[in-house]
């Protein structure tokens, strides 16, 4: 499957976050799939099967990201028959690469060090007798 790369110029904040999340969701979920169809190779394998080899696990308990942003806040009216009737403030995020540099005006000093950390958590624990 090919890989697009989209330059994305500026995006609510919360949907940045959000990708990040979804990509590192999809990391693990490709070395889970990976161990599990190395686990049924071996399993498949009447030589291998014998020796008790069982496939290696891989799990990411925390992943740090550190991401030079241009944030800004934009204010979105709602408006009804000519008047304003909700108003709300929207963070936006712009990575801070040359491109955004030379096409936006960007200067280093007006970027934000956004942290994140996503940390492995154990998965709740069930109640007896729910399904």
């Amino acid at each position: 499957m090919p890989i697009e790369i989209q330059e994305v110029l500026i995006q609510p904040l919360a949907d940045v976050l959000a990708r990040l999340g979804e990509g590192v969701a999809q990391a693990q979920r490709a070395m889970d799939l990976n161990a599990i169809a190395t686990q049924t190779l071996i399993d498949n394998d009447p030589v291998l099967s014998e020796t008790g080899l069982q496939a290696t696990w891989y799990h990411m308990p925390e992943v740090t990201l550190e991401l030079r942003m241009s944030l800004s806040l934009r204010r979105e009216n709602d408006v009804k028959a000519g008047r304003v009737v909700a108003s709300r403030l929207k963070l936006l995020a712009a990575p801070f690469n040359a491109s955004v540099q030379n096409t936006q005006g960007f200067d280093m000093a007006g970027t934000s060090l956004l942290k994140a950390r996503i940390v492995a958590i154990p998965p709740p624990q069930r109640i007896e007798g729910e399904p």
